[in-house]
């Protein structure tokens, strides 16, 4: 038995927290629902967003936004990646979502779509402002101007553009908004007015007030996780829950789990725990940049969880229990000798919820 319990009451708080910091800035929220909803389930967490005070969604896939009008949510919903592809443009634009342009491509795409079945289509014009992935390149806006010209069935109504560092240093977040700003006016003096104009994702939205513009952008700071300081007070709202399934007492010298890097240093009672990386517990995003800088603060946080406690615990009756070795693909082997505990009792493990399987069923309470 294993499912991710999602707590209702934390993240009622959290989004509440976050929707009136975002109206005293003069700015509506856009909730963000990519990747199963951050691992809450994407139409239970969709509904919990509209039934406090969030009014529109965002997705960064298609097959999210048709899962949203699958599962009855009929709010708006903007698809923030620029389609190429006919058959899901025709699609979008018959289920009502707003899309979005940032390519010669994709806004032919969508404007044929739109035309073929003699419908208009809303949507939000994409500026790459230094991400490096969707969206026009600002320092040629005739030639922007003069793509969104050709489309006869599409209605701008808004323009976003992605930062590539919220969480670092404010330097590059200002220099993307600047560029946003100046492209933005130029369109506009085009003759076209924008509903919306969006930039700040959770990170910015926490640390740059000045740049909520009229709509914010916000996905984990729902979950209350976030690389940057809390100053909402936002909670962690779900945990995943699973129970013993194996009881064992070790003796002392005994090795547990694979590649032998733990052996009993007294006579140990163990929990087996049927929860493993395969359901992503214990997974991690890798180290993926390469700057000499990113390499020394890889090495510098290695050397300190070298140095510190860095084990994984979790929670069995009530009682903070260590890991013992690694965890495994299906199994995680916990230290319970000063705990009473027995076959069937439940434990509780801190997860990353966005990580979790999404075969893993969840449960709001």
């Amino acid at each position: 038995m294993k499912k991710l319990i999602i707590q209702k009451k934390p993240l009622t708080e959290n989004i509440q927290k976050i929707v009136s910091h975002a109206q005293k800035g003069g700015a509506q929220v856009i909730a963000m629902l990519k990747g199963n909803g951050y691992g809450l389930g994407i139409c239970e967490f969709a509904r919990l967003l509209l039934q406090n005070g969030v009014k529109l969604l965002a997705v960064s896939e298609f097959c999210e936004a048709k899962q949203l009008r699958d599962g009855g949510i009929d709010a708006e919903i903007i698809l923030l990646s620029p389609m190429c592809d006919l058959r899901e443009a025709e699609e979008a634009v018959r289920l009502g979502i707003i899309c979005a342009v940032g390519s010669e491509e994709s806004a032919l795409v969508l404007d044929l779509a739109a035309s073929q079945q003699n419908r208009r289509v809303r949507a939000h014009v994409c500026l790459d402002t230094g991400f490096g992935r969707f969206g026009f390149l600002p320092h040629d806006m005739v030639a922007v101007k003069q793509v969104l010209a050709q489309m006869k069935s599409v209605d701008i109504e808004g323009v976003f553009t992605h930062l590539s560092d919220a969480f670092g240093k404010e330097e590059h977040s200002r220099a993307q908004f600047a560029l946003f700003q100046r492209a933005v006016a130029e369109l506009e003096q085009a003759g076209y007015m924008f509903k919306l104009k969006h930039i700040c994702n959770s990170c910015a939205f926490l640390r740059f007030p000045d740049m909520y513009l009229n709509a914010v952008r916000v996905g984990s700071a729902f979950l209350g996780r976030l690389p940057v300081r809390n100053t909402l007070g936002l909670e962690k709202i779900a945990y995943l829950e699973s129970c013993i399934c194996e009881k064992k007492t070790l003796p002392k010298g005994h090795n547990i789990g694979y590649a032998n890097t733990y052996r009993t240093k007294r006579e140990t009672t163990v929990a087996v725990i049927p929860v493993g990386y395969k359901d992503g517990f214990g997974v991690q995003k890798s180290n993926d940049a390469f700057r000499l800088l990113d390499i020394l603060r890889y090495i510098y946080a290695d050397v300190m969880a070298f140095v510190r406690d860095n084990a994984i615990y979790v929670s069995v009756n009530g009682k903070r229990c260590r890991l013992l070795g690694r965890v495994s693909m299906f199994n995680v082997i916990a230290d319970i000798t000063d705990v009473e505990a027995e076959v069937g009792d439940p434990v509780r493990l801190e997860c990353n919820p966005i990580l979790i399987d999404s075969a893993i069923e969840r449960e709001y309470i």
